[in-house]
């Protein structure tokens, strides 16, 4: 308590009456400072003892800590957060430390004991004073299925060669349904990874995504109706488009794309599609089924994800049926290709080349006419870009290669 209450002052002319060669007198000078008798004995036995050391401050620090971290945990710590900086993952002290009670660890520190071990270890770089986490104002689907995310981004293979991934995210649980490793984000690429999520996990009632070309033509100003569209108006799947300079809205799935790509770039660069298509599909089984999310809770998105009954589309709302649309004096290719909407064509072959033809499509049914005669009929395989020509039609009239008519 003496170190409490007694002034620095104090002590030093404690230690100088110590070195003094005069007698003193001892009340008189207790008297004199304001303190006990045993307070001045005691500050000079210590200086006696340590010297000048003896009258400086002391730590009030307990010489036994029961409740100390011991160095064996400390190292614990300190390797599951290398760990998981290795593998690509968060590192933060709340995935160490739902991690290690995942890997079974009796005692595990709490999140603020984590934070300071790295901190002392130097693992934790200092950031700017950020924005309180309640203070975000949230929003989430009520139930698996009731809101599906698309987005896509891009990574490159060994060779340079620049390739897309596209990911189906629940909004609910933040599980990752589907991803698909494709040369292009478009709409056949965009089908793909959607029909597989809905082979494994049934169709959502509404999916959200930004204003991608080959996702939605809202934003071209021509009235573009896209693969994507029709497909999902026949299932009776309810579509968002967000907000354009607004990511927020898909906020979930951007925020995503940032721990995918430190998992790429924390593996060796894949050579082809195949290849990359199994590190993504190594991530999301991890992401899924161990790895703990922040965002709901602190629990696997797969267990969130099979926790409640999951939504469906309205049966009682019958879907939108597409428009059907005609467009006049379209050009043949010098190959004798005829486009029929976004990204699918059909060759008739090059006896057309350069020919103006005429397009009627409703949904994926096409006809195809010259002039009043209809040459071709088919039903556009969404899958593929180009469609395969059956019973070739006959030779144009050299009128129609002449120009517009």
């Amino acid at each position: 308590m003496a170190d409490l209450v007694v002034a620095m002052d104090v002590r030093m002319a404690i230690a100088f009456a110590c070195c003094s060669p005069e007698p003193l007198n001892v009340s008189a000078f207790c008297l004199e400072h304001g303190i006990s008798r045993q307070t001045f004995y005691l500050y000079r036995r210590r200086f006696q003892a340590e010297g000048v050391q003896g009258v400086l401050p002391r730590s009030r620090r307990p010489g036994t800590s029961p409740g100390a971290t011991s160095d064996s945990l400390r190292e614990a710590v300190l390797a599951m957060h290398d760990r998981l900086r290795a593998e690509g993952w968060d590192a933060g002290a709340r995935s160490v430390r739902d991690r290690l009670l995942a890997h079974g660890l009796e005692v595990v520190p709490s999140d603020r004991t984590i934070h300071r071990i790295l901190a002392a270890a130097g693992r934790v770089k200092t950031s700017p004073r950020k924005r309180r986490r309640d203070s975000y104002h949230r929003f989430e689907s009520t139930a698996p299925n009731g809101m599906w995310q698309l987005d896509g981004t891009q990574t490159r293979l060994s060779d340079g060669t620049v390739v897309h991934i596209l990911r189906v995210l629940d909004d609910h649980s933040r599980m990752l349904l589907a991803t698909l490793a494709a040369p292009a984000e478009d709409s056949a690429a965009a089908i793909t990874v959607l029909s597989t999520a809905m082979q494994r996990h049934g169709r959502p009632a509404a999916l959200l995504h930004d204003g991608a070309f080959a996702y939605s033509g809202r934003r071209s100003g021509r009235g573009h109706v896209t693969e994507v569209q029709w497909w999902l108006a026949r299932l009776g799947i309810h579509q968002i488009v967000s907000s354009p300079y607004h990511p927020q809205t898909c906020g979930k799935k951007e925020r995503e794309w940032q721990g995918l790509h430190r998992w790429l770039k924390a593996h060796p660069t894949p050579a082809t599609l195949p290849e990359l298509q199994r590190l993504l599909d190594a991530y999301d089984a991890v992401f899924n089924h161990e790895r703990t999310h922040q965002g709901i809770g602190r629990v696997t998105p797969a267990s969130r994800y099979t926790a409640t009954q999951k939504a469906a589309p309205d049966p009682a709302i019958s879907p939108p049926l597409p428009i059907a649309t005609f467009h006049h004096d379209v050009i043949a290719s010098s190959r004798g290709e005829v486009p029929l909407g976004t990204n699918h064509s059909l060759r008739l072959g090059p006896q057309w080349a350069h020919a103006h033809l005429s397009v009627l499509r409703h949904d994926l049914d096409v006809i195809i006419f010259d002039g009043q005669q209809i040459i071709h009929q088919l039903r556009i395989d969404p899958r593929r870009r180009r469609q395969p020509g059956t019973n070739p039609p006959g030779r144009p009239r050299k009128s129609l290669l002449s120009g517009p008519r």
